[in-house]
């Protein structure tokens, strides 16, 4: 399919619709083949049947229980708010179950609770918990709303034929349609949720759509895939447009990328078996596939990566099993995919789920490749990315995530080229994520607590410079949203010196941010290194802050500090410095200072240059928080006051051994003897770096004029250096 669907194209779908809606159930996400097909393989996939247990046991668990749909009053985690939730697990489990084993009373179960919810829904006003713009009645959001029609759509096209025409209308006059209505039309906000360009639309679409496929309503369903206006400029087809780069990378982050690709999956698979020769699964040179492999790949060790508001998600969450699952029912040479559901060890109670699992059992595996790559951010693909540098394999393998995007809508955060660093099994340097507390009520009803504003999205909260003490674009959500950090290079392609290098010009006025990482592995080290180059070039005097977040424990430095032993204050006023407490200050009269931790069973050491105006300043967050929502990660800061143009250059460098149970410590001290920035202007920066033994390294990196087949001569220290392109690294004899 093109790019974006025509006039043409979208009549067609619409005609096409009229014939097919409305037709055989199952046919959402089971159908009538598939049905028989589960039934003559239970017994044959040990891992499906436990998957089968699991839900039928679920779905006997919910029969034996009244049926309750209390008025909604409850915000996350409270009692109004479980029970609706797990009353639309139930019913997608028993009207599943209805299907696979013909009982009766399965049906019966769902067909009650709809008349249940048929009764109390035209009684419900806006929903009590003001906490959302967009919000619902059933839940304190659309979102949830949404997310409770779209298992309730399948389980009602579970048990469509078996519940009377008189109870159908009923349910469908007073439940369904108006609710359809209120998630698309209901008010102004809900209207501009359901066309908006963000994962709440996403889901809001395909609950909507699904409902509609399931009564044969064209005109829901059309509502669904081309907006309110049915003109395509908003809806599901749009979406697939927009929110995703050609690379599969979705605008929001991993995590949020992990969440939406469960209804960007599942209503997909609706419109397949409804309308298989659309090939949705083809749309836009197989964006949605993409999309699927991209979220495996923005992991460690099965842990998404925590950029922009993020909470902890791994593989087996079950949007992820759902996405894997329809990505390789649609896909079957995609076999790394079995990898994944491999390590799931669940399946949905699906077609796509027994496809899936048969191939698990019956097919060979290749073992899941997380590989260094640029995923690139934007429609077309040209709002900068983020760059994964990967050395190692298994579960021990350095990682390197570094941030270059556009804002991420209202879920991303303050950051331009911050970085995140992964080793040994562990998350070493740390990015915040989101301070929330999933449905857990007393934190501020589960939702996005305060501090994820005054925290979380601001820029001392990452691992990149703070200019000023004022957040990037001053923490304007509109301005920042006008702009994106560019890309100026990413090399993987010689496993020993991997290298990311980006630029940010919009986030502080007359100022220009460029930062160059590399991932390098040589014998002289134990470990791969990572060579940090970060220079700030302005017109004016600023301070500059550069915080490491750390995993671990402190244990020694190189230069002397002072530690705040009797009382604490927080670094700053606003701007997230509340937030931090100031537990120590440090200088030093050297070229370089060395902060050295340990974390799990290694040390990790950050080597940095240095002057005499260098302050370091060990912090904690923790200050201004009378409710204990932030977590207490302590932080090795470098201060540069006063300055206009000022390059910070740092080595991170993994080493030696902590072996508690052997009682053997290795090599605990860094390796790095001295750092030296040997050219630094707009063309060129070269950095030497001289390890305990003697031996020296430069790396060279082109600052302007990015072209990876360009040759490039550069004078440094009078001696003259040839090469091809954007970067340079030897081993000095």
């Amino acid at each position: 399919m093109k790019y974006r669907l025509s006039a043409f194209s979208i009549v067609f779908f619409f005609i096409s619709l009229t014939g097919n809606a409305g037709g055989v159930h199952p046919n959402l996400f089971l159908t009538p083949k598939g049905v028989q097909e589960i039934k003559s393989s239970l017994g044959k996939y040990p891992l499906f049947d436990k998957s089968f247990n699991e839900l039928k046991a679920l779905a006997d668990k919910a029969l034996t229980e009244k049926i309750e749909v209390p008025v909604p009053k409850d915000g996350g985690g409270g009692y109004t708010h479980e029970k609706h939730k797990n009353n639309y697990y139930e019913m997608n489990a028993a009207g599943t179950m209805y299907q696979l084993t013909g009982t009766v009373k399965y049906a019966e179960f769902v067909r009650n609770m709809l008349l249940k919810y048929a009764e109390l829904y035209p009684t419900l006003p806006l929903h009590p918990v003001i906490k959302s713009e967009a919000r619902g009645k059933i839940f304190w959001q659309t979102l949830n709303d949404a997310v409770w029609l779209v298992h309730t759509a399948n389980a009602y096209d579970c048990v469509y034929n078996f519940i009377s025409e008189k109870d159908r209308n009923f349910i469908e006059k007073d439940l369904f349609k108006p609710m359809a209505e209120f998630l698309s039309n209901g008010n102004p906000s809900n209207y501009e949720t359901f066309n908006k360009m963000h994962n709440h639309g996403t889901w809001a679409m395909s609950a909507v759509g699904m409902i509609g496929y399931t009564m044969g309503d064209k005109e829901l369903v059309a509502k669904a895939l081309y907006g309110s206006n049915k003109d395509g400029k908003t809806g599901f087809i749009r979406q697939l447009d927009v929110l995703f780069s050609p690379d599969g990378y979705f605008t929001e982050g991993p995590y949020y990328q992990r969440y939406s690709i469960w209804p960007f999956m599942t209503f997909a698979q609706v419109i397949q078996n409804q309308q298989p020769e659309l090939n949705i699964f083809k749309y836009r040179d197989g964006i949605l596939m993409k999309a699927v492999n991209t979220s495996l790949q923005c992991a460690y060790n099965g842990e998404f990566f925590y950029l922009n508001d993020a909470l902890y998600k791994t593989y087996q969450t079950q949007e992820i099993i759902y996405a894997v699952d329809i990505a390789y029912k649609n896909n079957f040479a995609d076999k790394q995919l079995l990898d994944v559901a491999r390590q799931q060890g669940a399946f949905i109670v699906s077609d796509e789920g027994l496809a899936t699992a048969k191939a698990v059992y019956e097919e060979k595996i290749p073992k899941l490749e997380l590989k260094s790559i640029l995923l690139r951010d934007g429609a077309k693909g040209d709002e900068g990315g983020v760059g994964i540098l990967r050395s190692g394999a298994g579960n021990t393998q350095t990682c390197l995530t570094f941030k270059a995007t556009s804002h991420g809508l209202s879920h991303g955060h303050y950051d331009k080229l911050s970085i995140v660093l992964y080793d040994n099994g562990s998350c070493i340097l740390p990015d915040y994520g989101a301070v929330r507390f999933l449905n857990i009520e007393p934190k501020d009803g589960g939702g996005y607590t305060k501090e994820n504003h005054t925290w979380g999205s601001q820029t001392i909260a990452h691992n990149t410079v703070t200019i000023d003490g004022k957040s990037d674009f001053n923490g304007d959500f509109k301005l920042s949203s006008q702009h994106h950090s560019d890309l100026n290079y990413f090399d993987a392609g010689n496993p020993a010196i991997q290298v990311v290098s980006a630029a940010e010009s919009n986030a502080y006025k007359r100022l220009k941010m460029n930062r160059t990482t590399a991932m390098i592995m040589n014998k002289a080290f134990e470990y791969p290194i990572v060579l940090d180059i970060n220079s700030v070039k302005s017109d004016s005097t600023h301070q500059l802050d550069f915080p490491f977040y750390y995993n671990g424990q402190l244990v020694s430095t190189d230069f002397q500090y002072q530690k705040n032993t009797k009382e604490l204050k927080a670094l700053g006023t606003k701007n997230g410095y509340q937030h931090l407490w100031l537990e120590a200050t440090g200088k030093t009269d050297k070229p370089i200072a060395d902060f050295t931790f340990v974390q799990g069973n290694r040390f990790y050491s950050i080597t940095t240059l240095a002057n005499p105006a260098t302050q370091f300043m060990m912090t904690r967050i923790g200050a201004g928080d009378p409710d204990f929502n932030l977590r207490n990660t302590p932080c090795f800061m470098i201060r540069q006051p006063n300055a206009t143009t000022h390059t910070f250059v740092s080595v991170i460098e993994p080493h030696g051994l902590y072996d508690l149970t052997r009682e053997v410590t290795e090599n605990y001290q860094s390796n790095i003897s001295n750092i030296e920035l040997l050219k630094d202007d707009n063309a060129f920066s070269a950095v030497k770096i001289t390890v305990m033994n003697g031996k020296q390294f430069m790396f060279i990196t082109v600052n302007s004029d990015f072209d990876g087949s360009k040759s490039r001569t550069v004078t440094v220290n009078n001696q003259s250096i040839s090469f091809t392109g954007n970067y340079y690294f030897v081993e000095i004899n």
